[in-house]
């Protein structure tokens, strides 16, 4: 018998019934993980820094413009999120993912065409808005409908295919460029972006929002999600972290760049960050089931905080471990949010929940990368950029902490 009266043989049952979870649900799993890895999230954020030497060349791209447009991009990245959220629970998981990664496709194909920063930035901020569907909410929702019991490692590994993609694609894409140029790089992540479809529709399921999933949703409303304290510390956390260090992700490659380093070794440091983001989800996955996660968001906080300071002063010679430790924040951050918001929002309220936590990522994370341009520029260098970002980790620290004491909304399904 087990301690409170429980025999041994219902934990090995439980526990049994959990990991068949994975036997019944890996189809689900797989095209999730691929759809995500070959949406928005993995391809762009990853891979459009391998492009700005050349386009600053071409058509006068500079690091703060570089910036400005990222926040546009991701500004119209946030906006639509609302609205991918109800398509979700209206459509269907399939039919979102599935269209996402086809606008995507067409998005990427037209950057291809590239010949002025104005063009440039106009498809970069349609592609923010319209290729939104391919952004993890339909893919974890679908996870997280499918999975219960080990729905923290299932979301973990569902993320994975973001570090796969990261830690592929930059050196394949660096390669193209040096090879074909840097439109042929376009062509390459547009051709990506549209094999996802085949994952998508052959792995995710079309369930829509029940109608009795609806009336809860419609009668809780925003307001319902605003006034509880989890969420509002979840979303300043989250907001707060992807601000203090998204901006050196964006930045890396232009960064090393600067620095002497080649544009093949760029790209392979930069497919450093992807396994670390591997690696990183499948441990906060597997963790999140057995501790409270926001604790492990704390600690990458830290740990990304460690690597940034480590690159402020030790230049190009520490950028390994630097990019391992983005990628450990990359990794939890990702991975949390999905995994947070199932453990304290019912599934009625995940997409507009998720949708809402994602677009507060998605703008601050829009917003660094511009204030990170703005000081290089300002100062010459990135060593100030770096030394912020350290300082400004601390912030997220703290809500996470917080977070382990707010009571969440209800009892995960």
């Amino acid at each position: 018998m087990q301690p409170g009266g429980i025999s041994s043989e219902t934990v090995l049952t439980s526990e049994r019934g959990s990991w068949a979870e994975f036997a019944h649900g890996w189809r689900v799993l797989a095209g999730a993980s691929l759809g995500v890895g070959l949406g928005i999230s993995g391809l762009l954020t990853y891979n459009l820094g391998l492009f700005t030497t050349d386009l600053e060349q071409e058509i006068g791209l500079t690091p703060a413009t570089y910036g400005a447009v990222l926040l546009g991009l991701n500004l119209a990245l946030a906006a639509a999120m609302p609205l991918v959220g109800r398509l979700v629970d209206r459509l269907g998981p399939k039919a979102v993912a599935a269209a996402g990664a086809a606008v995507l496709a067409a998005g990427l194909l037209l950057l291809s065409r590239t010949h002025s920063v104005a063009f440039y930035a106009t498809v970069l901020v349609a592609i923010g808005f319209c290729a939104s569907l391919s952004a993890p909410a339909a893919h974890t929702r679908a996870v997280a409908q499918r999975f219960t019991r080990r729905r923290g490692l299932a979301l973990g590994i569902t993320q994975v295919g973001i570090g796969l993609a990261a830690a592929l694609v930059p050196p394949l894409v660096a390669a193209q460029i040096g090879n074909g140029g840097w439109r042929s790089g376009f062509v390459l992540l547009a051709a990506l972006a549209a094999a996802a479809i085949v994952p998508i529709v052959l792995g995710l399921h079309g369930k829509r929002q029940s109608h009795d999933q609806a009336a809860v949703r419609r009668k809780g409303g925003a307001t319902a999600l605003w006034s509880t304290p989890a969420f509002r510390l979840q979303l300043a956390a989250f907001a707060s972290m992807a601000l203090a260090f998204i901006g050196i992700i964006a930045h890396f490659v232009p960064m090393l760049r600067s620095s002497g380093v080649s544009l093949p070794q760029a790209g392979a440091l930069a497919g450093s960050i992807g396994l670390s983001v591997i690696v990183t989800r499948l441990i906060v996955g597997w963790l999140a089931d057995h501790v409270d996660p926001a604790w492990l968001g704390a600690a990458s906080c830290l740990i990304c905080a460690t690597g940034t300071l480590a690159l402020a002063t030790g230049g190009p010679a520490v950028a390994l471990p630097a990019a391992v430790t983005l990628g450990c924040a990359i990794g939890a951050e990702a991975d949390l949010i999905g995994i947070l918001t199932a453990r304290n929002f019912s599934l009625s309220d995940y997409s507009r929940a998720y949708s809402a936590q994602y677009a507060a990522f998605t703008v601050a994370g829009g917003l660094s990368p511009l204030l990170a341009g703005l000081l290089v520029e300002a100062t010459g260098g990135y060593r100030v950029a770096l030394l912020a970002s350290s300082v400004l980790l601390l912030i997220p620290v703290a809500l996470f902490v917080s977070l382990t004491r707010a009571p969440p909304s209800r009892t995960s399904a």
